[in-house]
């Protein structure tokens, strides 16, 4: 993107120097109808650039939020073991879903159902050891 933004100042030096050019040419007709086409290129081609570096700003911004996002999420924390088919995290007690954690990182206690099977209240998996 930088390098178009310089190609458009590049492409406005150029039309400085037609303009000089077109300066130097004796018929007077032909001297206005290329200083008019000049200055409407001109025109365009800044509006062009200033539209480019409005873009690069917002990159920009872009890839700053998203830097500050990821070095403010938190990192995933790792299950301690597994019993029963259960996710245990240290700290915390109570089984936890190998689904839910796995697929959306989200700790959801599982419920006894009987002895042989828990259940996750969130998405409904039958759990059993």
């Amino acid at each position: 993107m930088l390098e178009t933004v310089q190609t458009l100042g590049v492409a406005l030096t150029g039309i400085k120097t037609l303009a000089e050019i077109a300066s130097t040419v004796k018929n007077a007709e032909v001297r206005q109808e290329l200083n008019t086409k000049i200055a409407d290129l001109q025109g365009l081609l800044i509006t062009a650039r200033q539209a480019m570096l409005e873009l690069q700003d917002k990159y920009e911004q872009v890839l700053r939020e998203n830097k500050q996002l990821k070095e403010t999420t938190a990192p995933k924390q790792k299950p301690l073991g597994m019993k029963w088919g259960c996710y245990e995290f240290e700290g915390e007690e109570g089984l936890f879903c190998t689904a839910c954690y796995d697929s959306k990182g989200q700790k959801s206690q599982t419920n006894r159902i009987n002895s042989r099977f828990r259940m996750c209240p969130v998405c409904r998996a039958t759990i059993g050891s």
